[in-house]
């Protein structure tokens, strides 16, 4: 007999569709918006501010502490995240007086207000109020970044802990995880690799001139305003399933929580696997612009060449991926895509000094992040059944439905890879070159990732396996 942990009732007669192809269109294309939200920063914020010296690009902030600017960013939004998730969580569903509009639910206020706030904070980020290097450009970077993850907290935080409340079995969460990981790869291809060839569309500089930051900023507008209709959407298409009205939970002290978390192992190991292979992934992607204008010899363009393979190859994936979780647990597949991320990155380094031209050497990068893209779509999908697990096992012990607090602890893990994974990139850089006649840092950016997503497959080995029904009820927390 299946029970909907939450909800009090059993559902063993209940229809195995637990949500609608809307409500699954919904979360796509929402997580559009959170990758142009979140990604054009991730990928180009760095580039913008300090971009590789010798080229003619106005440099903002000097490569020696333009990390400073996102690591602050980030490490402020990490501790915000889970304060986010216990207001979610603690939220009626019903709209009080305070409500300045009678929006229902525990998560659709959060992300009706928020995303109207972040479409202003994505936008004046690009305009550093100094045309050079300076240190005003700092302050301002850093507080405007900070106030942004603030603003996409609030919106995303509720956005996360929708989708296990609304998929209940492992097989309705791989469903949603691919409906989900879908958007998270159209919005990569727009955010990470469109935006290249964008950038130089919609700039003002002459053929043959450098780049100027013109372009950057109108992308900013165009997906600041996307961002905002995309994350109205699951406001208005999908239904809460949880009433805090029906539902009666037991009052806990405020840091109850945490002590939970602390003795869950099934979110202390995903927790680390997930924060270790992060920061070496997305410190490949902090590089990749380096990398593609030192190592291979192009330009904001040929980013946009070696993603469309990445996104490609992880697009496919979503094909057999269902069919695969069916056989194999989370726990493996998560594993698999490490493997695939910590044998292909390391190939940035090796390409990155092969004695080839232009052309052969992106082609070569082209299949390099062709292989990758099979590992990324993996993740992408896995995550909403792994964090489902992790909400659902802390439900039996605790008689509580956390979905936010616990999406924002994982948002706590990828927000402080972040922050490691700029420090890892630009420290490397900084330390062993990143202009045309010294580009060795950016080549070492690989392999260091590479070593990172081993140390998170071998985190993921201490997962529990899955087990019986029964079996997962006997097992103690801690």
């Amino acid at each position: 007999m299946e029970r909907r942990l939450g909800s009090g009732v059993d559902t063993h007669d209940a229809p195995r569709k637990e949500f609608t192809w809307v409500e699954g269109l919904a979360f796509c294309l929402a997580y559009i918006g959170v990758q142009l939200s979140s990604e054009v920063i991730n990928q180009w914020g760095t580039y913008f501010y300090s971009p590789s010296g010798g080229v003619g690009r106005t440099i903002y902030v000097s490569i020696a502490i333009v990390g400073y600017i996102f690591i602050a960013g980030t490490l402020w939004d990490a501790m915000t995240g889970p304060l986010v998730g216990i207001w979610s969580d603690r939220t009626k569903s019903r709209p009080g007086w305070l409500r300045l509009l009678p929006i229902h639910g525990r998560r659709r206020p959060f992300m009706f207000f928020g995303s109207i706030f972040m479409t202003f904070t994505a936008i004046a980020f690009w305009f550093p109020p100094v045309h050079g290097e300076s240190t005003l450009n700092f302050v301002y970077g850093t507080v405007l970044l900070c106030l942004h993850w603030s603003m996409f907290t609030i919106t995303t935080m509720p956005l996360f802990a929708l989708g296990p409340e609304v998929a209940r079995s492992e097989e309705a969460r791989v469903k949603l995880g691919t409906w989900i990981a879908v958007g998270l790869l159209l919005g990569l291809a727009i955010a990470s690799a469109l935006s290249g060839t964008l950038i130089q569309l919609l700039d003002t500089a002459k053929a043959g001139e450098v780049t100027s930051p013109v372009g950057y900023r109108r992308i900013a507008v165009i997906y600041a305003l996307i961002s905002l209709g995309l994350f109205q959407l699951p406001v208005w298409l999908v239904r809460e399933r949880y009433d805090s009205e029906a539902v009666k939970e037991p009052h806990e002290p405020f840091l109850q929580c945490f002590r939970d978390a602390a003795r869950n192992r099934r979110f202390l190991v995903y927790f680390v696997a997930f924060f270790m292979f992060s920061v070496g992934f997305l410190a490949a992607q902090r590089a990749l612009p380096y990398w593609a204008e030192l190592g291979l010899g192009g330009s904001e363009e040929t980013v946009t060449l070696l993603l469309l393979p990445f996104l490609v190859t992880a697009l496919l994936s979503y094909a057999v991926i269902p069919s695969l979780a069916r056989r194999l647990h989370v726990k493996w597949m998560t594993i698999i895509a490490f493997v695939i991320i910590a044998t292909g990155l390391p190939g940035m380094y090796v390409i990155g000094h092969l004695p080839f031209g232009a052309g052969v050497k992106a082609a070569l990068g082209g299949l390099l992040f062709a292989y990758c893209g099979i590992g990324q779509g993996i993740m992408y999908v896995m995550q909403t059944p792994l964090t489902g697990q992790i909400i659902d096992y802390d439900e039996q012990v605790s008689g509580r439905r956390r979905e936010a607090f616990y999406n924002s602890l994982t948002s706590l893990a990828l927000k402080a890879s972040m922050a490691g994974s700029i420090f890892v990139a630009t420290q490397t850089m900084l330390i062993f070159g990143n202009t045309r006649d010294n580009p060795s840092g950016v080549f070492l950016v690989g392999p260091i990732a590479g070593l990172f997503a081993i140390f998170g497959m071998a985190a993921m080995f201490f997962y529990p396996s899955p087990r019986t029904g029964h079996e997962e009820k006997r097992e103690a927390p801690f």
